[in-house]
């Protein structure tokens, strides 16, 4: 027999193929090949690796090429009596689900439960002696957990809809499985599945598997988060998975995309593509077309610009692109023209460590018309007009400069200017035109509109004073809302007043929620005081409340 051919008596005695992954020692990785390596006897298994720095070359040896690896040291040649092959998931549900009878079993057991993101979040459990008898009658568990347990196939055929019949929930990530055929026999007896996550497999697939899309017509949601895929790769599998409403991809290998086919994804409502390494936004753009999809995240994807108009992603309400590489506000511009887009999540770009974040989402408040929640807070109406007002100030020199002006007749900014603010007319014609004296001017450095405050609350029991660089473009509306979240006392039980660092007797109330830091004259090492309001500041919140409900009526 010749130097890797593979060796057919050996494969009726183990079964064991190309592409099945096994596990040794504790590493797992892919077959590669089945053979003989000269000059040594017996039979060899070449396997790649999972992790690159487990291997001694790339599939050759002695200058014959056995297999081929991605890395130059990720392959190594194994005996057969090494390998691991897995085990079944019935018997994975029974190892770890099934108490046997007459052992009595104290103690905490680790659980854990999957995230809508397809992450594993730990859940503090009772005894397992507690929950023994329910978990002994197997059919009534719904949510099973199954991670990393070297699960490998189905098992015989029936025997996982006799032992749990039910579930609903199911985590299978990273285990053994090697095929989409192995997937399908397992999810063709669940008749109740909604939600899989088969994360860190890595799955082959043949024509075979597309008589089996009705396996898949229960499950929702289906999480393949680093499976090393392409978006090709993608829309070859989603074939078998119609029926599919979210989907999660996360760190996989999807770089260029293509328009899916009429078949393909058209029940997709939610796309995680996070941790994707795009070439550029053209490429996600390519996927506007999806009839259905309404929540896209895009976290970590290396994405410095976007380009929108109203006619792409017109169903997407809610989008969420933190951690990208985005440096200028021209980014809000775009996603305003997005017509549904109403809830946006913008958390560790760059221009967020530029800027103050009170600044930054002012930004966005203002720019994005729509916009309902931003990073999981809620836009008030408050918020609101307050964010749209300061804007007008704040970019009002810039207006003036680009041949703006206050009468209307000689109103005539530059067209470069309404590109950077496309809102900014809109704005003066609901607020009017900001007068000269509120014109915020910027100094030439970051440092110059920062000033650093203290913060006291006397009326919150346990709170221990803090200092913070606030920008003098903050309203007080803002800075209310940061006392909020500091204090955890809510805008309507705050009284705020600043205490003069230089003349302590100086003590101004900070009632105009439109007035900025800069307006009230605050200086560097004053102090923000949160006092309570008496029954005259809440008459005037009240009636504030109203009559910005009346406005947006």
């Amino acid at each position: 027999m010749d130097a890797g051919e593979p060796i057919c008596s050996v494969m009726a005695d183990t079964d064991l193929l190309v592409d099945d992954r096994v596990s040794v020692d504790g590493y797992v990785g892919t077959v590669k090949f089945i053979g003989l390596v000269p000059p040594s006897e017996g039979v060899w298994i070449g396997i790649e690796w999972d992790d690159s720095t487990r291997g001694k070359h790339d599939g050759s040896k002695n200058g014959v090429v056995y297999f081929t690896c991605k890395n130059s040291k990720n392959g190594s040649f194994v005996r057969i009596t090494k390998i691991n092959r897995g085990i079944t998931i019935c018997e994975a549900i029974q190892d770890r689900y099934q108490v046997p009878a007459g052992v009595n079993v104290c103690g905490e057991r680790e659980m854990f439960m999957i995230t809508n993101t397809g992450q594993h979040k730990k859940v503090d459990t009772v005894g397992l002696d507690k929950v023994q008898k329910q978990f002994s009658v197997l059919t009534n568990l719904k949510i099973i957990g199954l991670r990393d347990l070297m699960i490998s196939s189905s098992g015989p055929a029936g025997e996982l809809s006799s032992l749990a019949p039910n579930i609903t929930t199911l985590d299978l990530s990273k285990n053994l499985l090697s095929t989409w055929m192995s997937v399908c026999n397992i999810v063709s007896q669940l008749t109740q599945l909604k939600i899989l996550n088969l994360s860190e497999n890595l799955l082959s697939f043949n024509d075979e598997c597309l008589k089996h899309t009705a396996a898949f017509s229960s499950v929702k949601t289906l999480i393949l988060n680093k499976c090393k895929l392409t978006w090709n790769n993608v829309a070859q599998y989603a074939q078998i998975w119609p029926d599919v409403e979210e989907l999660h991809l996360v760190g996989n290998l999807i770089s260029a995309m293509s328009p899916p086919a009429e078949n393909v994804l058209q029940n997709i409502t939610f796309l995680n593509l996070s941790e994707n390494k795009f070439d550029e936004w053209g490429q996600i753009t390519k996927i506007s077309n999806l009839p259905k999809l309404k929540k896209l995240f895009l976290n970590g994807c290396g994405l410095f610009e976007i380009c929108c108009n109203e006619n792409l992603f017109p169903h997407v309400e809610e989008m969420s692109i933190a951690e990208n590489k985005f440096v200028t506000h021209q980014v809000f511009n775009e996603l305003h023209k997005l017509p549904a887009l109403g809830d946006l999540i913008f958390r560790k770009n760059t221009i967020n460590e530029k800027e103050n974040y009170e600044d930054t989402r002012e930004i966005i408040v203002a720019k994005m018309k729509h916009l309902i929640r931003l990073n999981n807070s809620v836009i008030t109406d408050r918020e609101r007009d307050s964010a749209e007002m300061d804007y007008l100030k704040k970019f009002g020199l810039a207006w003036l400069e680009s041949g703006g002006h206050q009468d209307p007749d000689k109103n005539n900014p530059s067209q470069e200017f309404f590109l950077n603010h496309p809102r900014y007319m809109e704005l003066v014609k609901e607020y009017g035109a900001p007068a000269d004296h509120e014109l915020v001017k910027k100094s030439s450095a970051l440092k110059g509109n920062l000033i650093e405050v203290n913060i006291e609350a006397p009326i919150k029991d346990n709170f221990k004073p803090v200092s913070r660089r606030l920008p003098l473009s903050m309203t007080v509306a803002n800075l209310k809302m940061l006392v909020q979240r500091l204090t955890k006392i809510e805008v309507r039980k705050q009284r705020l007043v600043y205490v003069s660092k230089e003349n302590p007797e100086h003590v101004v109330a900070l009632d105009r929620d439109q007035e900025t830091l800069h307006d009230v004259s605050i200086e560097p090492g004053d102090t923000v005081q949160v006092q309570k309001p008496t029954e005259f500041d809440l008459a005037k919140y009240i009636a504030s409340r109203k009559r910005t409900r009346m406005f947006h009526q």
